[in-house]
């Protein structure tokens, strides 16, 4: 009986799996973002900075990875300026938090909130099961 209850998967590694797939979902839509605007030849009609900024901290959070202020701009696929105005906007929102980095204070690091990583897993959720 030992055996045959230690080879069914526990609740936390059926978690563990349902994050790792939505993880790959996530870097699936951020690629099929920039192929798009690849595809298109213009990168503004697709404008979505604050989603691209979403997307990149799930992507980090999941792969273990801080993200710098710079770096969550350059993930926007925008000018800093509007990454910085969007990322404003998402910390205001209570999606994002802004934190100092413990290794070295001039920096500033990003990440989701725990409401935003939440939200994140839901739309994601929603979207496998859309998607099938």
């Amino acid at each position: 009986m030992a055996g045959a209850s230690s080879s069914r998967p526990t609740a936390a590694r059926q978690e563990s799996g349902a994050q790792s797939s939505l993880l790959v979902l996530a870097r699936k839509l951020y690629a099929l973002r920039r192929k798009r605007a690849a595809i298109f030849g213009e990168a503004d009609l697709f404008g979505e900075p604050a989603w691209d900024i979403l997307l990149d901290l799930y992507i980090a959070h999941g792969e273990g990875k801080p993200v710098s202020v710079s770096s969550a701009c350059i993930g926007s696929a925008a000018p800093s300026t509007t990454g910085l105005r969007w990322l404003g906007i998402l910390v205001d929102a209570g999606l994002v938090l802004r934190e100092h980095d413990p290794a070295d204070q001039r920096r500033v690091l990003v990440r989701l909130s725990a409401r935003g990583h939440t939200a994140m897993e839901r739309f994601l959720a929603a979207a496998a099961a859309a998607l099938g």
